[in-house]
């Protein structure tokens, strides 16, 4: 034990004080630790904020730590976050999974494991799985706007939290999609699993805390030491009553692929939802049939999360704005009724594909308030890396923050303005094809995602 604690403390010193290849960066105080001030930012939940304002006073690079440099560039969001740059997701993604055996797709480290599960779970995203999972949406989608309209007749109804109702709709659509059963969160009554989205909320705040903490390299030596089992065992009770759910609809869904693998049923009669594509999908390279029971538990489980978590936080901004800009309203209104006659028309095709203001809205709900805000840090692999002309050597961090990236003063007009005619060609007011261009390119809501 006192041999593992040196190295511990080894490992922690080497990162403090051995990794003087980014001291010519600036960083926010030479006389204080920046790693203590982005560790105190991120347990604020301002931490997105903190390295905007950093960027604003250092300019388009510093240091946040010991050995970490975040960039304010497309040019760096292109170059870090490349299949093929030398470089590879940092310690952060280690903290989340359960245990050893609940790796998905986002957390593993891993480039040539990270590649498979990535061609695999793409099965879910293709243009067909897409099209057959919009009956799902759409069904969901017309039963929230009829709660939501409850108590109307009169006039206005009671005051709603659109953040909690953006919850709603998004889980009860990936439940039905993943597992084939609504959470069921959006209608009215008792629900044991209405927590769920405050919990994946407050999970994601302590996780992303810990990550950024100075505990985090003992918080990873312990977790495959027995702390991966204690956490399990003081779970909650709601937690578990969660994870029963998901397993006895995950156990019912693969008798179902398997009796249509086996031919016991009608191929007619199965559902065509993203769980059916992950489970029939191969490895285009290979050949070989994709995920296994463990695979398929932890990458259904990063849908609903991942899924949700970003989803529902756009929907949230695009009714912040809407209420907060009226002629923007009033011209989303505009578009939509002239588009379509009735509710029914609403689908994928040619008809939505011609709301370019609908898009606009949508595309800059998302520039100024991206799911993804803060750096996700890659680290430099044997052999060095170069970003924006600056050589790092291996061990060195590197990222780039959303957040500032659209609001990069030096490339997008003014960048703090909500302004959804800034995506839509119009030259004689000033937008034209090289200012959407220079937008687009520093557009990044989910980082690489």
């Amino acid at each position: 034990m006192p041999s593992e604690i040196t190295r511990l403390q080894s490992i922690a010193l080497l990162a403090r004080l051995g990794l003087v290849y980014v001291r010519a960066f600036p960083r926010p105080d030479v006389s204080a630790d920046a790693k203590a001030q982005t560790d105190y930012h991120t347990a604020r939940g301002d931490r997105h904020i903190w390295i905007w304002q950093c960027h604003q006073i250092y300019g388009p690079y510093f240091r946040d730590s010991p050995n970490g440099v975040i960039f304010n560039s497309p040019s760096a969001q292109r170059t870090i976050y490349d299949a093929k740059a030398n470089v590879t997701k940092g310690k952060y993604y280690s903290m989340w999974p359960m245990n050893a055996d609940s790796i998905n797709t986002w957390a593993t480290i891993d480039k040539v494991k990270h590649a498979r599960k990535r061609r695999i779970l793409n099965a879910a995203f293709s243009d067909k799985a897409l099209r057959s999972a919009e009956p799902y949406l759409i069904q969901h989608a017309d039963r929230w706007c009829e709660l939501l309209l409850l108590g109307t007749e009169a006039g206005w109804s009671e005051a709603k939290n659109m953040a909690d109702w953006a919850n709603y709709l998004v889980f009860d659509i990936l439940g039905d999609l993943c597992y084939a059963r609504s959470f069921g969160m959006k209608e009215p009554g008792p629900n044991e699993l209405k927590f769920i989205p405050g919990f994946i909320c407050d999970y994601m705040k302590f996780g992303h805390s810990l990550a950024h903490s100075p505990w985090s390299p003992v918080w990873l030596w312990l977790k495959p030491r027995g702390l991966d089992k204690v956490m399990e065992y003081m779970r909650p009770q709601s937690i578990t009553t969660y994870f029963k759910w998901v397993e006895s609809c995950l156990t019912q869904r693969i008798k179902e692929e398997e009796d249509l693998q086996n031919g016991l049923v009608d191929k007619a009669g199965v559902r065509n939802d993203m769980f059916h594509h992950i489970f029939q999908a191969k490895d285009p390279e290979t050949g070989n049939l994709g995920y296994n029971k463990g695979e398929l538990f932890s990458e259904s489980d990063l849908l609903i999360i991942a899924g949700s978590d970003t989803t529902s936080t756009i929907f949230a901004g695009m009714f912040f704005y809407m209420t907060r800009f009226p002629l923007v309203y009033d011209r989303l209104i505009a578009e939509i009724r002239s588009t379509f006659t009735n509710s029914e028309e609403v689908h994928a095709g040619q008809q939505l594909t011609s709301c370019r203001y609908l898009r606009a809205f949508i595309d800059e709900t998302m520039r100024m308030s991206p799911p993804v805000t803060s750096e996700l840090s890659r680290e430099v692999l044997q052999g060095g890396f170069t970003v924006d002309g600056h050589v790092f050597k291996e061990g060195a961090k590197v990222g780039v923050s959303s957040y500032s990236l659209h609001r990069n003063e030096s490339i997008i007009q003014d960048p703090s303005v909500f302004r959804p005619e800034r995506w839509i060609l119009d030259e004689k007011n000033g937008v034209t094809a090289e200012s959407i261009a220079a937008v687009e390119s520093a557009f990044y809501p989910f980082s690489s995602g």
